[in-house]
């Protein structure tokens, strides 16, 4: 037996990326005082919000390819979330085993059932719209139909009391999956970052996004794909940037936002509305609300939506939309509505207002109710079959003020159609002179297919090119006999610039 002091053993010190792995599975955050937070490598399957909840503010974290599925994350101040290349957060789950009754096909066990927003906002066709829950089958959305007995090809229905999803298409062989996570991204942190992302399948109630940047000041969400969330892509909020998106295909909208001082530019934003809202409630491109201004839609592609292309409405001030192309939207192009001192400049603006109700709706820029807009510089395309041009709509809106002081100049603008309008309206009755005094139309300049056409309605009148003269507008401006030849509309390559105003 041996007796007396061992003579110690020195170790050699532990390699740091062993230290780092001991620190990362303790749950552990390992960033020392005045070091930059690491950057945190997360995969499929990994618990996200747990990954931020153990790591400090301004953490840095890479999801790597593939699908992250239901997964929502509120994160801490300064958290940046970067995607590998093909990275997908989806807030949908596989169904894979179906039970064959008669002619449709039932998965059951499907507890989830989501806040219904607006139900009575649905159009003809869609009754569930507000059920935020969907059922895609190939990343193709189904129709949420009313009843069991409406199930059928293209056609779905989820039973809530029985807790079964039916479907009237065979699944074998297909990739079949429904919504269930309400939120990807939201919450109160500032600074946040998302980018290079796919971000879909969320159940985004209507009227709430999949990634929801108004309570956290300064969010960016850059070079993301938003698509396939059931209410709205992406909600901005105060000093937001959401710069070269690929915005498509969503429910609801596109976009929502309110606040000061955000960004929206350089997006595709195209396709959105296929819940079946009813669009002239909302829906669409996207709205902004409640600003109390700084905001800047600029350099953005927004075509295809069911619903108005870009909206302000409700009290938003001094909203910025330039730079952007907007074409084929079921609604109007851009609508500025009960709101003040807008600037609507140098866009393109084409072959929008298809499904418009009439009157003086389907405009490629609309000003409704709203006053102080100055709408110059923009290249306005009435087509051949539908839609007006540039409409002041004034109606009696509680509280109402009449639409006023609003400022129509240096366009081109060509009618192809002989029944669009540009001008004042109201339906107020008393107030006809009035909208007609306080509105200016100037130098702009036409192209008509025929000269004497009745183009413009001002002072609750038709009026040709001689008449609108004689009310002492359209100064300065000219017009062309013979319509251009249409030029391509599709979206350039979408590069966003964070430039100074």
């Amino acid at each position: 037996m041996k007796t007396g002091r061992a003579t110690p053993r020195r170790h050699s010190p532990r390699p740091v990326h062993l230290v780092a792995a001991a620190l990362l599975l303790a749950g552990l955050p390992m960033t020392a005082a005045g070091a930059e937070p690491p950057t945190i490598s997360l995969r499929p399957g990994n618990d996200i919000q747990a990954a931020v909840d153990r790591h400090p503010p301004g953490t840095r974290f890479r999801l790597e390819a593939g699908i992250h599925r239901l997964q929502s994350i509120v994160p801490k101040d300064r958290n940046r979330f970067e995607g590998a290349p093909g990275a997908v957060l989806s807030g949908a789950r596989k169904l894979t085993a179906f039970v064959r009754r008669g002619s449709v096909w039932v998965a059951r066990g499907q507890t989830q059932e989501g806040w219904v927003n607006a139900a009575e906002f649905c159009r003809s066709g869609f009754p569930r719209c507000a059920r935020p829950e969907d059922l895609f089958i190939d990343d193709t959305p189904m129709l949420h139909v009313g009843n069991r007995s409406a199930v059928g090809p293209g056609r779905w229905f989820f039973d809530y009391d029985a807790d079964e999803i039916l479907i009237g298409d065979d699944p074998t062989g297909r990739t079949v999956e429904t919504s269930v996570i309400p939120r990807a991204f939201g919450g109160r942190a500032s600074g946040v970052v998302i980018q290079t992302l796919t971000i879909e399948k969320y159940a985004a109630p209507i009227q709430a996004a999949a990634v929801d940047a108004e309570f956290g000041p300064g969010w960016t969400v850059r070079n993301t794909v938003l698509r396939l969330n059931h209410g709205v892509g992406v909600n901005a909020g105060s000093g937001s940037r959401i710069l070269g998106n690929r915005i498509i295909d969503n429910g609801h909208a596109g976009f929502s936002g309110s606040g000061t001082d955000f960004l929206i530019a350089g997006n595709e934003i195209a396709r959105n509305g296929y819940a079946g809202v009813d669009f002239y409630w909302e829906g669409g491109g996207g709205k902004i609300t409640e600003s109390g201004g700084g905001g800047l839609i600029r350099g953005n592609c927004v075509h295809d939506n069911v619903g108005a292309g870009i909206w302000a409405d409700i009290d938003v001030h001094r909203l910025v939309i330039e730079d952007n192309l907007v074409f084929g939207n079921a609604d109007n192009g851009i609508t500025y509505e009960i709101s003040y001192d807008g600037v609507i400049r140098n866009n393109r603006v084409a072959d929008n207002g298809q499904r418009g109700q009439g009157w003086f709706w389907g405009a490629q820029i609309l000003i409704s109710s709203a006053q102080g807009v100055k709408v110059y510089g923009n290249d306005i395309d009435v087509p051949g079959g539908y839609g007006n041009a540039v409409m002041v709509v004034s109606q009696d809106r509680a509280p109402y003020t009449p639409a006023v002081g609003n400022e129509i100049f240096e366009n081109r603008i060509v009618i192809r159609n002989a029944d669009a309008r540009i001008g004042a309206v109201t339906d107020v009755d008393a107030d006809n002179a009035l909208v007609a005094a306080g509105n200016r139309l100037y130098s702009n300049r036409y192209h008509l297919a025929d000269l004497g056409k009745r183009v413009w309605f001002w002072n609750d009148a038709e009026a040709d090119w001689n008449a609108i003269r004689a009310q002492g507008q359209e100064t300065g401006s000219v017009v062309h006999a013979g319509i251009p030849q249409k030029t391509s509309l599709t979206c350039p390559s979408m590069v966003h610039q964070d430039r100074s105003r």
